[in-house]
């Protein structure tokens, strides 16, 4: 208990100095559920174990010429900023094949992210799903593996009924024991 108070201290300390010596950027999420405020639902569920919480970012078809679609511009943007403010909690970057291109779309949004000031040590991949199906099968067996206790979905609104759907089917089937939420792009 003393270790994860500990860490819990660390963690915020170490966030509090990042935002005062990081400059200023915009919460491109929705104030509720997508925000990376410190005192908002998300975050109070990422700290309540860091190193078993994770983000989990899911993926969209991208452009014929690897061109990012808008809303994979959102879900980046939701996942950077709780990435950056939640620097204990590791990240699965999900989605598959990219038509032609010879990159699956956890590796484009592994650019994209960087971009976005997000460390890659603080990322994992989930680069063989098709589908959201797929793509819950796919992530629930990875968090099993790593003994997660709970994910935040980040995906855009119209997706996530859906995408709660498919990870807790997921989830009952695989027999792993995860807290879902929604974080909302």
């Amino acid at each position: 208990m003393r270790v994860r108070i500990a860490a819990l201290m660390i963690a915020l300390v170490t966030v509090l100095s990042v935002a005062v010596a990081a400059p200023a950027r915009a919460d491109t999420g929705s104030l509720g559920a997508g925000s990376s405020d410190l005192l908002s639902p998300n975050s109070v569920f990422l700290w309540q174990s860091p190193p078993t919480r994770y983000i989990v970012v899911l993926g969209a078809k991208m452009g014929t010429f690897g061109q990012t679609p808008a809303i994979l511009e959102r879900r980046m943007n939701v996942a950077a900023n709780l990435a950056l403010s939640h620097p204990f909690n590791r990240m699965i970057v999900s989605g598959g094949n990219t038509w032609w291109l010879p990159v699956s779309e956890a590796q484009f949004m592994n650019v994209g992210l960087i971009r976005r000031g997000v460390p890659m040590w603080q990322m994992v991949n989930e680069g063989a799903s098709t589908s959201t199906v797929a793509n819950a099968t796919n992530t629930v067996a990875m968090l099993k593996h790593m003994g997660a206790t709970g994910a935040l979905i980040v995906t855009n609104g119209f997706h996530m009924p859906r995408a709660m759907q498919d990870f807790r089917a997921a989830a009952g089937k695989q027999h792993a024991r995860l807290t879902f939420q929604a974080a909302y792009a």
